[in-house]
């Protein structure tokens, strides 16, 4: 009996477990599993670095700077340039006229492609290859040659005012590129993959039996779509348009093709500044503006999805 006993409390016996055996491969394995991580982020964060956090700490740096003219700058910290850039009215209208440009054009992406990414999710095989072919297709060609396109299509005599004359709806073509119009098309456009592909792999991770367990319970398929499918789609939703709005906000080269003076952007002002009026410390201010309202944006964007929708994002 004593035997048994003694046996019954040693650790590693079936009577009672060790609790110091297995903490150590617990630990091991957690730190293998950490350093591997880091090992993984490693080249994405070199990368960062170099090409972004490096620049843009550059650019705070200079936007800090009095300049005077040419070669000529003072070395004192001051805020002049982020004061003129809010008090003056080309460029608080160029702010607004992007934040405008980028809401607009990433709502209406999304309304479009949403339906688009359940069509791939029920789509069959071949389809949904053609589709996702097109997809990237549309990433991978160059952004100036579909600015050309839209610049033909949406040109005076070009096929669009050319159908809305045959149909009676106006008597001549109108007035359609440069202007803020043919920038949000053509920025629609272009960021339409950047929101299909998250919303798609967000809906492949749902499963049927969801919308199956849904439709059996009484619900037809707008309220399974409202209350099941889109809300377990929300990191999608969310990844995308975010992505979306990004692009847009530092957009120059559709702006700059499609839009006119008037609907200057943001970014065309801050390389007004750095290019031509070689301004770096008002380009600067500019462009860090443009990144930490960006960036706020954001921010606040995640923060009303998590209270709202109650999606972790």
């Amino acid at each position: 009996m004593a035997g048994a006993a003694t046996e019954a409390t040693m650790p590693g016996s079936a009577g009672v477990p060790d609790l110091h055996g297995p903490a150590p491969k617990r630990q091991r394995y957690s730190g293998n599993r950490l350093l591997m991580i880091l090992c993984l982020l490693l080249p994405l964060l070199g990368f960062m670095a170099v090409f972004y956090a490096a620049p843009f700490i550059y650019l705070t740096q200079e936007s800090f700077r009095s300049w005077e003219g040419e070669d000529v700058a003072q070395v004192e910290p001051t805020l002049d340039y982020y004061i003129k850039t809010f008090t003056s009215s080309r460029t608080s209208r160029a702010f607004v006229r992007t934040f405008r440009i980028s809401l607009i054009s990433t709502i209406i992406a999304l309304i479009i492609c949403y339906p688009v990414a359940l069509l791939l999710i029920r789509a069959g095989p071949k389809v949904r290859a053609g589709m996702l072919l097109v997809i990237f297709i549309s990433l991978a060609s160059s952004l100036i040659v579909r600015n050309y396109g839209w610049l033909v299509v949406l040109a005076d005599q070009g096929p669009v005012n050319q159908l809305l004359v045959a149909l009676g709806i106006t008597k001549r073509g109108l007035r359609m590129v440069y202007s803020e119009g043919a920038t949000i098309v053509a920025l629609i456009h272009y960021i339409m993959p950047f929101v299909i592909l998250p919303i798609y792999g967000s809906l492949l991770r749902i499963p049927d039996s969801y919308g199956e367990a849904s439709v059996s319970l009484g619900a037809g398929p707008w309220m399974t779509l409202r209350k099941i499918i889109f809300p377990l789609s929300m990191p999608g939703v969310f990844g995308g348009t975010i992505l979306s709005f990004a692009i847009c906000m530092s957009a120059f080269v559709t702006p700059l093709m499609l839009g006119s003076p008037a609907t200057a952007m943001m970014s065309q002002v801050a390389a007004e500044q750095l290019l031509v009026q070689q301004n770096f410390p008002k380009g600067s201010a500019i462009v860090v503006i443009l990144t930490v309202s960006t960036f706020l944006v954001v921010v606040a964007y995640g923060v009303i999805v998590r209270r709202v929708m109650k999606v972790d994002v």
